[in-house]
């Protein structure tokens, strides 16, 4: 796999970070995973513009936004690929900015898996407070991210749901939630602390075609124990159906069924409109 590094392109196995890099050392970096379907990207500049914020808020200075996309697109075509996953990190280096765009074809496993839909807990961890850690700042060294998937794989589950600091119901460790009840489709606030996620916008988007009404706000974990169903989204498989979260099976899916079918029409639109 050739990878993009600090300037250079280059065999993966070759690329190196410096044993200085600040990046490395005190998560001193920011990163986002973009999209690459059927030969074309997915709102690409939406996360480069993401990406350009966070290292805004770190006080990292970021290479024109332009530079970035003509890099990425090289990446892909060195890879020679269709459908895939593309990184782009940026650190504060060992004396200055550093840049790693690295891309890989899309995970069938994961893919699979996501398919046929997760069982979850709701971790002992917390997502921090945003006075403490910046909702859209998305910094290497996501620690609690990192403890919740412990918390999932300890318990034989296939992920985790985070709360705030305060106990409502948050987002988790790289996807949005949603959950239905009766006619309404609730999600965490952006005052939550969650991510406000590519695919989160999108489903929002989306979901008055869909037929359903949106709720946003601040809702206890209480809230997800009269849910009808739950899914999960991110940008690299869009739509996750949640089947069980603490042991209470959820079988209903009908709003996952009917946004997921308009998600994917609108990838492949967005993704013909910026080919590589």
């Amino acid at each position: 796999m050739i990878v993009y590094s600090n300037g250079r392109y280059l065999p993966a196995a070759d690329a190196v970070i410096s044993i200085e890099d600040r990046g490395f050392l005190y998560g001193e970096g920011v990163f986002e995973t973009a999209l690459l379907h059927d030969g074309g990207f997915f709102r690409l500049r939406e996360h480069l513009q993401r990406l350009a914020a966070s290292a805004t808020m770190l006080r990292i200075p970021a290479p024109p936004l332009d530079d970035i996309v003509q890099i990425v697109r090289s990446v892909a075509q060195k890879n020679q690929l269709v459908d895939a996953s593309l990184r782009i990190t940026l650190s504060r280096g060992p004396d200055g900015p550093a840049l790693l765009v690295t891309a890989r074809p899309l995970d069938s496993d994961w893919s699979r898996r996501a398919a046929a839909g997760w069982r979850i807990i709701t971790a002992r961890t917390r997502r921090p407070s945003t006075a403490a850690m910046p909702a859209q700042l998305k910094a290497l060294g996501r620690t609690y991210a990192l403890l919740a998937r412990f918390e999932a794989a300890d318990a034989g589950a296939d992920d985790a749901l985070l709360l705030t600091d305060a106990g409502d119901v948050c987002e988790g460790p790289t996807w949005n939630v949603f959950w239905r009840t009766a006619d309404t489709l609730f999600t965490p606030a952006l005052e939550a602390g969650v991510l406000a996620g590519v695919t989160r916008r999108a489903v929002l988007e989306l979901a008055a075609t869909a037929g359903l009404q949106v709720r946003e706000g601040l809702f206890p974990r209480a809230a997800l124990d009269s849910a009808d169903e739950m899914f999960a989204t991110m940008t690299s498989v869009g739509l996750v159906t949640i089947r069980a979260l603490d042991g209470r099976g959820l079988h209903a899916d009908d709003a996952a069924q009917a946004i997921q079918p308009l998600y994917r029409r609108l990838v492949a639109a967005d993704s013909a409109t910026d080919p590589v």
